[in-house]
């Protein structure tokens, strides 16, 4: 049996198309509004975490992420400020901004290699930091202030000396992860108090070369907790001096190294002196340093003689609990007179921070 062909009448089907055309119009128009908004906020929060360095504003950005997200990107990104004698640049490549609905106040951003350059032109050096990966996340939602976090993969320290013509950079570190945390804690409310920087250095799989200790070539993990005291300009030399007549100083509330057998871990004060050298006090805690002695003695790396003779001093320090409880020597560091000594041995000569 044939059944006749439904009649469906084009009103009926009104409702039909409206809901297959229409919405779908709907969305791309909101999915443009939302995207054209969060490029106003990038804008927005970049430039004004930003405005005192030399970075294009605003931003050759190209729209992506449809239809299930929004992002704009960028094929290359170029920033460079002061540095004392020097100069601070970054080059990011591969660069992609987002902004969410629910956060207007955060803006991520994901780039595939990064590079930072400080140069030196007194001395003619360049240091470079470069990474395979960067995340970086700026929130701007408390009294103002940015604040920023950095997340890198595979993070390589070279040198190079700009006199020379050889383009190879010498390897002096490589990380294959650093987490760096910058906030600002403080909003001062009078001139008696001075405004703080919260900043946080978390490193895992450390390789040195050359390493600045005997031993210490390989670092499982490094994590560095610090307050700067005091607005510290770092872009001329008379702003750290002003920073530093103020009273600023840079409170050193944790930094640990673990590297096997040995874990070290210090806190302490430090600022600048008259000729602008490192200058301050702390204590460092040291765990399993016994077991340490007895390796490289079984190695020898060191003789039986001086071994017994390093274990019989570390009897005679003090002992404290590290922040894992574990029972630790207490040895104390300064940094004064341009050296800078754990306990009674010279570690190595302080240099003034403008050469």
């Amino acid at each position: 049996m044939i059944r006749p062909p439904l009649n469906i009448s084009l009103k009926k089907k009104m409702p039909v198309i409206a809901v297959f055309v229409g919405l779908p119009m709907i969305y791309c128009i909101t999915w443009l509004m939302l995207s054209q908004w969060s490029f106003h906020q990038i804008n927005k929060l970049f430039s004004e975490t930003a405005s005192q360095h030399r970075i294009s504003i605003p931003l050759q950005l190209s729209r992506s992420g449809f239809p299930f997200s929004i992002s704009w990107h960028t094929e290359k990104l170029e920033a460079a400020t002061s540095l004392l004698d020097g100069e601070l640049s970054l080059q990011f490549s591969g660069v992609v901004f987002g902004v969410s609905l629910l956060d207007p106040n955060t803006l991520n951003i994901n780039a595939e290699r990064a590079a930072l350059t400080t140069i030196n032109r007194q001395k003619e050096i360049s240091w470079r930091f470069r990474s395979n990966a960067l995340e970086i996340t700026i929130n701007k939602a408390v009294v103002g202030k940015p604040r920023l976090l950095f997340e890198l993969e595979t993070v390589e320290l070279l040198q190079q000396e700009e006199t020379t013509t050889n383009p190879n950079r010498g390897y002096h570190a490589v990380v294959s992860n650093m987490v760096i945390n910058l906030n600002q804690t403080l909003q001062p409310e009078s001139r008696a108090q001075k405004p703080t920087m919260d900043v946080s250095l978390d490193l895992k799989g450390i390789r040195l070369n050359p390493s600045p200790l005997d031993y210490l070539n390989d670092i499982k993990n490094a994590y560095l907790g610090m307050s700067v005291i005091g607005f510290l300009d770092a872009s001329n030399i008379s702003s750290i001096v002003d920073w530093r007549d103020d009273g600023g100083t840079i409170e050193i509330n944790k930094m640990k190294v673990d590297t096997a057998p040995i874990s070290l871990e210090m806190r302490g004060t430090l600022s600048l002196d008259q000729e602008l050298k490192p200058i301050g006090a702390g204590t460092v805690l040291v765990y399993r340093a016994e077991e340490f002695i007895e390796e490289k003695m079984g190695t020898g790396d060191i003789s039986r003689t001086e071994g017994l003779m390093i274990q019989l001093a570390l009897s005679l320090l003090p002992r404290k609990m590290n922040s894992n409880g574990k029972l630790s020597i207490q040895i104390p560091i300064t940094a004064q007179k341009g050296k800078l000594q754990l306990g009674p041995f010279m570690i190595t000569e302080l240099f003034s921070i403008v050469g």
